[in-house]
């Protein structure tokens, strides 16, 4: 679908772990065309806040109403806005933008690895693979540093989903990293499974350097960069990928992903 602008109105928004939020808005141009791994720019209505700049943010869930859910954590000054929004009031959204996960691994298994804010598209995408013919099984590992940061997947993914929880302060689930938990499931996989991971680019470099192409059936991230466009204008967001014979190939992580192979993207 081509992205189109469009004000809308909040319907609902709520504060759902320590300084996190669930915003919900209807957009029935683009709710069922959207696609697990692809975002949005959203943006304040003229004149009602001193954010100017539009942010982009990984779609979370879409509802059979077509309304749109996006999660967010409040860091700086245009989350602390959106955080203080309320329902009635206007944003501009942009999207659907950036292409999307496979959704066909062609796997006996998915695991599905989110780190911290990085959740919303692995939920989504938890979602659509649960929906499909013949779904294979699907482990999804959730990790946040602290446990009252933890966003209750109980209540939005389907229940066919494994979920397990790691924290770094061990409060709420395993202690530990989403690496080790990873590397526990990797060690019960019969055949291939297919890994799919957001998170912090740490996070995702380790998950990198655990596989190897013959190990896994499909390896996809899904980056989050800095953006101001959301459409290649500004270069904010380039990121370094292998290119022919192994060269460094530079490319707009809003453009060409936000979904990449990742064996391919040069985490270091």
């Amino acid at each position: 679908m081509k992205p189109v602008f469009e004000w809308v109105r909040v319907t609902q928004i709520s504060s759902v772990a320590e300084r996190t939020f669930v915003i919900a808005f209807k957009e029935p141009k683009r709710a069922a065309a959207l696609e697990p791994g692809q975002f949005c720019m959203i943006s304040p209505y003229p004149g009602s806040s001193n954010v100017y700049l539009p942010r982009p943010f990984s779609y979370f869930r879409v509802s059979t109403n077509d309304t749109i859910e996006i999660l967010f954590r409040t860091f700086g000054r245009a989350t602390r806005w959106m955080a203080s929004l309320a329902p009635g009031d206007r944003i501009g959204v942009f999207g659907p933008l950036g292409n999307a996960f496979n959704q066909h691994p062609g796997a006996e298994r998915v695991i599905l690895a989110g780190g911290g804010i990085g959740i919303p598209p692995i939920v989504l995408l938890a979602e659509s693979l649960s929906r499909l013919a013949n779904p294979p099984r699907i482990d999804l590992i959730y990790g946040e540093a602290s446990g009252s940061r933890l966003v209750d997947l109980a209540k939005v993914v389907p229940a066919r989903v494994c979920c397990h929880i790691t924290t770094e302060d061990g409060k709420i689930g395993v202690k530990g990293l989403v690496t080790e938990e990873l590397s526990r499931i990797l060690d019960t996989c019969k055949t291939p499974p297919a890994v799919y991971t957001c998170g912090p680019r740490a996070m995702m470099a380790a998950v990198a350097g655990m596989l190897t192409p013959g190990k896994v059936a499909l390896f996809e991230t899904a980056c989050e960069e800095n953006m101001a466009c959301g459409r290649g204008i500004c270069q904010g967001c380039v990121i370094p990928v292998k290119g022919e014979e192994d060269a460094t190939r530079y490319v707009c992580c809003c453009t060409e992903g936000p979904v990449f192979n990742g064996f391919e993207v040069k985490w270091d």
